[in-house]
């Protein structure tokens, strides 16, 4: 039963599926280490980490793949020398959030949308455990991530949020981001393409107004 499911959703994306996202940009700053829950590390990953971020990733990101394929998924990104960012259980060892910081090269369709930032991140894959929702962790990954790179010579930060997450959006504007674009990937028949462009829908953010202001 757990296969078909698996075989029918992917199905269903191959066939038609729509994605939009609000870009979101900002400059880095030192952080301070505040804000982190209580029995709460957070820190950059390592290759000793990988099953645990494969068992912890939500199907929601990682699109309901087989425990395999969730632990290709992470390594090939370790090979690629992307650094990730975790949040740990301190006493268990639980992983429960965490995410990407992937350089954007000269040419990448997100670049027509950036500020003057001439070595800028983006912010990839940010997840958090149910249970610490609420809790401000996505901000402090973020916010641990912006400084980490910063001190490895980044001075811009990028991160594409899904328009069906509001309570991410305000957190990333908490942080300093400021919206910047819209991307929007359309899959049909197989075939994916993915634009992007100046502005976005603020009817359908309307945090935004209330936190900006």
């Amino acid at each position: 039963m757990v296969a078909l499911k698996l075989f029918l959703y992917r199905a269903r994306n191959r066939l038609f599926s729509r994605r939009a996202w609000v870009v979101l940009c900002r400059p880095l700053e030192p952080y301070t280490g505040t804000g982190i829950p209580d029995g709460i590390e957070v820190r950059e990953a390592n290759e000793s980490d990988i099953e645990a971020i494969a068992k912890a990733l939500p199907d929601e990101l990682a699109g309901k793949l087989s425990r395999e394929r969730r632990i290709a998924t992470v390594s090939e990104r370790f090979r690629g020398g992307v650094p990730c960012i975790l949040a740990v259980e301190s006493d268990s060892g639980q992983v429960v959030g965490g995410c990407w910081c992937r350089r954007v090269a000269r040419g990448s369709m997100l670049w027509p949308l950036l500020p003057s930032q001439d070595v800028v991140f983006e912010i990839s894959t940010l997840f958090v455990d149910p249970g610490y929702r609420g809790k401000h962790l996505g901000s402090v990954l973020v916010e641990y991530a912006c400084s980490m790179m910063k001190g490895r010579g980044f001075n811009g930060c990028v991160s594409l949020v899904w328009y069906t997450r509001p309570a991410s959006v305000k957190a990333h504007l908490k942080v300093g981001f400021k919206p910047v674009g819209e991307k929007v990937t359309l899959s049909f028949l197989g075939i994916r393409r993915s634009r992007v462009h100046p502005g976005f829908r603020q009817e359908r953010l309307p945090l935004i107004s209330k936190v900006s202001s």
